[in-house]
């Protein structure tokens, strides 16, 4: 060994030995820890991952690898002391030998110490050090074996064969110190969680613990959700969402605390991010040095060992370098990704349960109405015309579903940036190396020519970039007006089709579909320049380069070339890639900016001071606002001065939108004060109530309130959760609820009693059922405050009553302060201890009941409300819709001893209402494929793709392997110089005279020549560069094409099938459900399977490149490939099977987050009445950690796949360099050519697996699509009946069956009856005798089984059912409306006038003939409306007064209308029926929720508007039908009685007694006024009690 080097050898081992020292430190100072403490083994292992059950601990061992490294150390030490005996000494070697000696030494102290380390923990981290230390030993050893082996294996073959027995010791103290693992398995509530910290370092930094969960994976051909372990501490959403709030980061911006939060892992990422730039370009530095070294040989003579040594560096050199890359992307998604969203899932899910409750339609945008919304039909009004930014910001802070989309789109933006904003340092740093790169190699002047074409495409990269971006922008817009309009479809959908409207909705959400498409192809379009610049600057630079280089130079050596044509290509994805990370920094930057104005919006404060009782002293209270209104603009309540007593019944009654509910939402501190105060008891927070403690003694906590809203909430869950709502089970309290609540009869008629799962907002329960369910929630609940709506309104008078006696004042209700908002005042007049009345902005009466009677004002209100003969004529309705009559119902309880019996199901195991989304298993169907490669163009469509694929991969090979003969040509040249050192005819050219060449020949002859061939060579190669980029783009355009045409062709199929669905089906899928298809999936086909595809094809086809390069070195090659492409499949298949199942368990993981979010926002108002907003976010985060479990398996399958596939990668690179030395006379433009390729194997592979599997993963949302297109609809078919029918309206009905499903039992069971033109028919019935089922009969939602229904002679089965439903009118039960105005809520397809829309508001009085005010006024925010008229208030003092909305047609209706009051939404629904003055008209309840004076002027208008129409009314009231022509009976399916009610009341059964309506009518105690109304006798109206 030359003496420079043998120092230089010296001064790396005692480096590496001091390295080794300080290594060593950690081990030392645990055994001095161990030794002065003695602690014992531990038995039990916890952290803040989990604790480990004594199961897990006794499974875990690291016996077998801390004995190993002992074992190697030893022998490490031991073969280094005979080196030292046996090699001959010199003064260097000794000392070397020495230090070694000294190295094993330490790692044996080192290993001993792993070795009696009683933490697993500490074993582990002292494992990790003595892996490094024995890297930098094993290193030296290498270092030092490359210098002497040759010589030793000549001289004294036993101390070489020693020398590789000690490099083996080192490498295998390495991997076993490396292989001990970390602690046992541990679980958090009683789920095993994560075992990245569990496992050993090298199975952790390896990413080899999902392989059993792969092998189980491959075993069941699919996962579920109880397959994957659960996050640990750093994911959790509890825990994450924990730290946050120990950051303090109040006063600082969004972005900078999230900066903070994730410090450590940013910092880690940016420093593996430099450390793979260097690495990127590592490759190529080694096959510079081999080719240098083949340019530089001697033909014929034999490598010597440096050649191989340069093959061997190539292996690890591509180790090393996608190591680092697989460990940064790593980082980025399980340390940054996942955490970060679900952090931001979390706080934006706790800020909605704290967040002001701001109903829509705040204030009328003036802009919007000056553009004439009144001609735009809902929620895409306008959207043509960009509206300000402030209003956008507004308007989102409105909406439900843009609060849903700050977790979908907006965290999602967010995270997924953050992820990867490490591409952008990481750009910079890879420019950085690979100009130092090049301008070594090629020198300034070609580089700088090269970047000057670079350059001068630059603007144009940046112009679409830019465009690019705002594209984007406006395909976001798009998409959130095509959200809201789908969404709104959805929820109305009853409501569509009953008024058939079904065409007119699939081209509202067809034409903002089209505008998508529309953004989308400008995307598709932009994205495809930019692709151009991404293909053609690394052409350029290129070819360029090399031309200014070959024409500076005079020669183009192989080396050169084909490296630099590698670092190029490096190059090119790092300089594409930074136009799009910019618009995502744009896009997260927006996003993150969205996030934080909610995270500060306002939140509910207390607005109330603590006290005994609920009191208001002179307060002012409005509906939450966000921002600062007149008073004038928003609906307010002035100068309350009430005082509720507590443990009494107090009633506040008044006239429809007299703000009722907002005195309610002020107890619950929902609304804002303006001046005064409020008293509320302060309720104990949930920690204290220690529910699961509570019993008999303690059950009521006086201070605490329960709910009962006006739109009843209710949750996908069963009847028995819904009442419980989280509260312990107590037998006795819950039966007596049931009973209490009148809900026994429905339970028992239930086919799984109280299991019967309810769907989203309690979809298939009655009007009625909801409201007792949520009434039974209250009454169960442990408050002393029961705070409650109108609770009569959707219930009959006689269920009402018994709710009155056995609820409101009956055992369960002793003692509890009951506020009650309701019309029935002569109802709840014996029990009610303190009555308000409100009108005109105020409070009209308030005071304890007995006080008002004496003043003679208790008779004045109840004129305003029901008289107490309409209650007693109500409580005819005894037999309307209620199981039995007060008095029988006495009885019968006394005989069942007070107790119920608990009603068990019918079925085993409850039925599930909504169905768990089903998940395909397997590969994707070949029909899905089928389908979806017919949608895009077909056969001949994808035959001409791949024929141009195969084109452009062609000119690929072709450019490089004439790039191979450019430079080949250079290499004979000078081969031949050397030969044959004169003779000008190598250059092909021969000279006249034969003159030997003179000097100035010598100069000039070559250079004339090789200018003729530089331009041959680069015109040739310039022209395939410019064509394949021409090609290259152009398929990617096609590709988009035939994207697009699927879209649009697979949505028109989903949006037709959607609309017309049976509603059984819409009503057993959520929403969310179905959005997704709408809303995700499409974003998946649109934007990303086209790209997945043409990149995917691109890939495959490289790979295939990569083959053929090979093989024209060696036809070994291909077996070589096939071999390691065979082990490539396997890990494939197995990655496939594990990341299938897992992708599609993160889709169906994703709906529940936004289902809990959407259904949390909708009852906030219930869950914070109740104090439950705790439970609701500890139930979120239970959802995000499903969703973040599925997206965490995901990437790591992806690690595991990507990792071994580089692996493989690095073989063949490898491999493809020893044939290449192994080959004689191999020169070195081949080897340059076949090198460029095989470097791309293990990228190739990748990239076409993983690019493969999203297809697959892509075309799952095909699948999905696919799936609902091919659902059944209802029948489209039948004949057209005339253009006038209905002309009379006679219904004639002949033996009915109907059921709701096949597998159900019938409903109606052989119903006959016939009704004549212009009749009015009453239905009455108990409930569940059918009433509802005949109208949904009628309308065809239940298709007969058997018999038939005539309209006008017409069989209603054999006509289209679009005409029968469009000429026909029902005024629901519950009322939907549409966001918009209220003019496109009248008219949304525009048919009608303006007069004709007004006229049919004053016929429901809605509006009064002059239109200024109006006898009720709105009860929400957004009372935006005509002019403002001052009118002196009953409390004498000057006050604004309320406007009324409906004067203005354009006024705004928030979604689903929630800023008008129940009643009003009513009237709204009749006066939309009256428009289009239907023959047949039937009505539902429909007046369930006005007050009485109001419900008797409609009855009225009834039966002026619809002399000419035949009426069919479903009432609550028996005094509405009791004047009708004829009244139906129905019992159990059959038709009971039918005939005038003069009729019925004589009718006699055998005993002599009356039928069943007069039965009805002897019950309610109200005989007399019945008969007169029945007999004619009765003065004035039925409704009487009218102003």
């Amino acid at each position: 060994m030359p003496i420079d080097a043998s120092h230089s050898m010296l001064n790396a081992i005692v480096a590496g030995t001091a390295l080794i020292a300080l290594c060593s430190a950690p081990a030392l100072s645990s055994t001095v820890t161990r030794l002065s403490k003695r602690d014992a083994k531990q038995d039990t292992y916890e952290d803040g991952d989990g604790k480990a059950t004594p199961e897990s601990v006794k499974a875990y061992s690291a016996k077998l690898p801390k004995s190993l490294a002992l074992a190697s150390a030893a022998a490490g030490l031991a073969i280094s002391i005979a080196l030292l005996l046996v090699l001959p000494h010199t003064e260097g070697r000794l000392l070397m030998g020495g230090l070694g000696t000294g190295a094993w030494a330490l790692l044996l102290f080192q290993a001993a110490a792993v070795d009696s380390s009683r933490s697993s923990v500490q074993a582990y981290r002292l494992g990790i050090y003595t892996f490094f230390s024995a890297i930098v030993l094993g290193s030296i050893l290498l270092a030092q074996g490359t210098e002497t082996a040759e010589a030793l294996l000549h001289s004294a073959p036993a101390a070489f064969a020693l020398r590789v027995a000690e490099l083996a010791s080192s490498v295998s103290l390495a991997v076993s110190a490396l292989c001990i693992p970390r602690r046992p398995d541990v679980f958090y509530q009683g789920e095993l969680v994560d075992r990245m910290y569990t496992i050993s370092a090298l199975s952790r930094f390896t990413w080899g613990w999902p392989s059993g969960l792969l092998k189980l994976a491959s075993k069941k051909r699919d996962l579920d959700l109880a397959d994957l372990p659960r996050p640990d501490q750093y994911t959790r959403a509890a825990a994450v969402s924990a730290d946050w709030k120990k950051l303090k980061t109040s006063g600082r911006r969004l972005w900078l605390s999230l900066i903070l939060a994730h410090k450590k892992p940013l910092a880690l990422q940016w420093f593996a991010t430099l450390a793979a730039s260097i690495l990127n370009f590592a490759p190529q530095w080694v096959i510079l040095q081999l080719l240098r070294f083949l340019e530089n040989r001697e033909p014929g003579k034999k490598h010597d060992i440096e050649a191989w040594m340069w093959v061997v560096w190539l292996g690890i050199v591509i180790i090393a370098q996608s190591w680092v890359e697989s460990y940064t992307w790593w980082l980025a998604y399980s340390e940054l990704h996942i955490p970060i969203r679900a952090q931001l899932s979390a706080l934006i899910f706790e800020k909605s349960m704290r967040r002001k409750d701001v109903k829509g339609g705040e204030r009328s945008n003036t802009k919007a109405s000056q553009e004439g919304e009144d001609e735009t039909a809902g929620p895409t009004a306008g959207s043509g015309t960009d509206v300000e930014e402030e209003d956008d910001s507004e308007k989102l802070k409105k909406s439900k579903q843009s609060t849903v989309n700050l977790i979908g789109v907006d965290g999602k933006r967010v995270s997924d940036f953050c992820a990867y904003q490490n591409l952008l340092p990481g750009s910079l740093f890879k420019l950085v190396v690979s100009l130092i790169f090049l301008v070594d190699l090629l020198g300034w002047k070609p580089l700088l020519a090269g970047f000057s074409a670079m350059l001068a495409i630059m603007p144009v990269n940046i112009y679409f970039s830019k465009r690019y971006s705002d594209s984007q922008d406006r395909l976001m817009k798009v998409r959130d007006a095509k959200m809201e309009v789908v969404t709104e479809a959805l929820q109305g959908m009853r409501q569509i089709k009953f008024s058939a409207l079904e065409p007119e909705w699939e081209k509202k959400i067809g034409d903002v579909r089209e505008r998508e498409l529309g953004a989308v192809w400008s995307v598709y379009m932009n994205d495809t320049m930019l692709i151009a610049c991404w293909v053609t600057s690394p052409i350029l630079l290129s070819a360029i380069s090399l031309a200014v280089y070959a024409f500076l130079t005079g020669s183009l050596a192989p080396s050169v070339a084909f490296v630099s044509l590698g670092v190029f290509k490096g190059l090119e994805m790092t300089l594409s890639i930074v136009p799009e990370l910019t618009t995502d920094l744009l896009d997260a930057w927006v996003s993150i900016k969205r996030i934080e104005q909610y995270l500060n919006s306002p939140e509910v404060e207390t607005i109330s001071e603590d006290a005994d009782e609920v009191s208001f002293d002179n307060a002012s209270i409005a509906w939450p606002s966000d921002e600062h209104m007149n008073e004038s603009e928003r609906f307010v309540l002035r100068n309350i001065n009430v005082s509720f007593p507590k443990g009494e019944l107090s009633v506040i009654s008044g006239k429809t939108g007299t703000g009722k509910s907002l005195i309610l939402a002020a107890i619950l501190g929902e609304v804002d004060v303006l001046a005064g105060t409020m008293c509320v008891p302060r309720a104990p927070p949930l920690s204290e109530r220690h529910d699961d403690k509570a019993n008999k003694g303690n059950w009521i906590i006086p201070k605490a309130i329960a709910y009962v809203s006006q739109i009843p909430w209710i949750e996908n869950a069963s009847i028995r959760d819904n009442i419980l709502f989280g509260l312990p089970y107590d037998e006795e309290r819950y039966s007596n609820t049931v009973a209490a609540c009148a809900l026994k009869k429905d339970l028992e008629m239930l086919d799984d009693g109280e299991n019967t799962e309810i769907g989203a907002n309690g979809i298939n329960l009655s009007g009625g059922q909801k409201w007792r369910v949520t009434l039974a929630r209250a009454i169960y609940s442990r408050a002393g405050i029961l705070v409650m709506d109108d609770i009569f309104s959707a219930v009959d008078a006689h269920v009402g009553r018994h709710i009155f006696e056995k609820c409101l004042n009956g055992e369960l209700a002793v003692g509890r302060t009951r506020i009650l908002v309701t019309h029935h005042v002569a109802l709840c007049e014996p029990k009610t201890k303190y009555l308000v009345e409100l009108g005109n902005g105020g409070v009209l009466h308030a005071g304890l009941l007995s006080e008002l009677r004496e003043e003679g004002t208790l008779q004045k209100i109840k004129s305003h409300e029901q008289t107490v003969d309409e209650v007693e004529a109500d409580e005819l309705a005894t037999a309307v819709n209620s199981d039995r009559s007060s008095v029988e119902e006495r009885e019968q309880d006394a005989a069942d001893g007070d107790t119920l019996k608990k009603v068990t199901s019918k079925t085993p195991v409850a039925r599930k209402f909504v169905e768990e989304e089903t998940r395909e298993q397997g590969h994707v169907k070949k029909h899905v494929y089928s389908t979806y490669l017919k949608d895009s163009g077909g056969f001949f469509f994808w035959v001409f793709a791949l024929f141009v694929f195969l084109i452009v991969q062609g000119l690929n090979i072709g450019r490089s392997w004439w790039l191979k003969i450019w430079t080949g040509n250079y290499e004979e040249r000078d081969i031949h110089d050397q030969q044959i050192p004169n003779v000008s005819s190598v250059y092909g050219y021969s000279y006249a005279d034969g003159v030997r060449q003179t000097t100035i020949h010598a100069m000039y002859a070559p250079a004339v020549g090789f200018q003729g061939t530089l331009f041959y060579y680069l015109g040739i190669y310039v022209a395939l560069a410019v064509v394949s980029s021409i090609i290259g783009t152009l398929k990617y355009l096609y590709i988009y094409f035939g994207s697009i045409r699927a879209s649009r062709v697979l949505f028109a199929k989903l949006n037709f099938t959607i609309l017309r669905t049976p509603i059984r089906w819409l009503d057993t899928v959520p929403v969310g459900r179905i959005l997704n298809r709408y809303t995700a999936d499409f974003n998946t086909i649109d934007s990303q399977l086209a790209n997945s595809v043409s990149f995917g094809a691109n890939s495959f086809l490289g790979l295939m490149a990569v083959i053929v390069a090979g093989l024209f070195v060696s036809p070994l090659i291909v077996l070589l490939a096939v071999i390691l492409l065979l082990i490539c499949l396997y890990y494939a298949i197995r990655y496939l099977d594990g990341a299938r199942p897992v992708k599609r368990l993160e889709s169906t993981t994703k709906s529940p987050v936004f289902e809990q979010f959407g259904s949390a926002l909708t009852g906030v108002t219930t869950i914070r009445g109740f104090g439950k907003a705790q439970v609701y976010v500890e139930r979120m985060y239970r959802k995000i950690d499903d969703y973040s479990t599925a997206t965490w398996h995901l990437w790591l399958f992806n690690r595991w796949m990507g990792w071994r596939m580089s692996l493989v990668g690095s073989f063949f690179s490898s491999f493809v360099s020893i044939l290449i030395l192994l080959t004689p006379g191999i020169d070195s433009a081949l080897a340059g050519f076949a090198l460029a390729f095989a470097l791309e194997f293990s990228s190739s592979v990748m990239w076409t697996i993983r690019l493969y599997a999203n297809v697959e993963l892509n075309m799952n949302a095909a699948e999905r699509i696919i799936e609902y297109t091919e659902l059944p609809t209802e029948a489209l078919g039948g004949a057209s009946p005339p253009a006038a029918w209905p002309t009379e309206g006679r219904i004639e009905v002949n033996d009915l069956v109907v059921a709701y499903a096949p597998d159900l039992p019938p409903v109606l069971k052989g119903l006959t009856f016939s009704i004549n033109r212009n009749e009015r028919i009453g239905v009455v019935g108990r409930t569940g005798a059918g009433k509802s089922s005949l109208t949904l009969a009628l309308f065809r939602f239940l298709e007969a089984r058997s018999g038939s229904i005539h309209v006008d002679g017409l069989d209603i089965s054999k006509i289209k059912l679009h005409d029968l439903r469009s000429r026909l009118a029902i005024i629901p039960q519950d009322p939907v409306l549409f966001s918009g105005t209220i003019r496109s809520n009248l008219d949304p397809f525009d048919h009608h006038t303006d007069a004709e829309l007004r006229d049919c508001l004053e016929r429901v009085h809605l509006v009064t003939t002059n239109n200024s005010t109006y006898h009720s006024s709105s009860s929400s925010s957004s009372s935006t409306a005509a002019n403002s008229v001052t009118q002196p208030n009953n409390n004498n003092n000057p006050t604004t007064k309320n406007t009324n909305p409906f004067a203005d047609l354009s006024s705004p209706v928030a979604e689903g209308g929630l800023n008008l009051s129940q009643g009003q939404r009513q009237l709204l629904c009749l006066a939309r029926a009256i428009v289009s003055r239907p023959r047949v008209m039937v009505l539902d309840e429909a007046t369930s929720a006005v007050d009485m004076a109001t419900d008797a002027l409609i009855q009225r208008s009834i039966r002026d508007e619809f002399g000419d129409a035949t009426l069919l009314v479903i009432a609550h009231r028996l005094s509405t039908i009791a004047d009708f022509d004829r009244v139906l009976v129905l019992s159990d399916g059959r038709v009971a009685e039918f005939g005038t009610p003069r009729a019925l009341w004589e009718m006699e059964d055998g005993e002599g007694g009356g039928g069943l309506f007069r039965g009805m009518c002897e019950e309610s105690g109200e005989r007399e006024r019945l008969r007169g109304i029945v007999f004619g006798e009765a003065v004035g109206e039925a409704g009487g009690g009218l102003e």
